[in-house]
């Protein structure tokens, strides 16, 4: 699987926007738990998120009301802190790098593997809108562009 993203995560690296060493990840300000509602497919979904510093590690455990669990790991990749993401359901993994990073918010971008061995190109765009708000767009290309699969608008709990 790693040699299949390999190229992938090598562009997404030439495109890393530059982090003082200092500065925070923007990843970081997810720490605690949010109330989502999202807009997946054609129909409303609610989802708990709830997110932990744990070394070089931001855990995450996203819950749906339709019961569907996803871990979400943002990890430091050597060079900056937080600029690697996996998350990993009952039927697929998603990698992903952070590409962009904004006073606001993060771009990570990436590749999603399905348990049939179908794969997607994806990438999401976390926005905060304040520091108790963010709004999430998760967009995928499977061959046809890129299409919004979700929109996610999550208040901290």
């Amino acid at each position: 699987m790693r040699s299949a993203i390999r190229p992938l995560a090598c562009l997404a690296a030439c495109c890393l926007t530059s982090v003082s060493a200092r500065a925070e990840p923007q990843a970081e300000k997810l720490a605690g738990s949010w109330a989502c509602q999202e807009h997946e497919g054609g129909s409303d979904v609610a989802m708990i998120l709830t997110y932990r510093r744990s070394d070089d590690f931001l855990i995450g455990e996203m819950k749906e009301d339709n019961g569907a669990v996803l871990l979400d790991v943002w990890l430091d990749d050597g060079a900056a802190k937080l600029a690697l993401r996996r998350l990993l359901s009952y039927d697929a993994t998603v990698e992903m790098r952070v590409v962009g990073e904004a006073a606001d918010g993060v771009k990570v971008e990436g590749e999603l593997r399905h348990l049939l061995d179908t794969t997607a190109r994806v990438r999401e765009e976390i926005r905060f809108t304040g520091d108790d708000e963010f709004r999430a767009v998760w967009e995928a290309d499977s061959g046809a562009g890129w299409q919004i699969t979700l929109d996610r608008k999550c208040r901290r709990i």
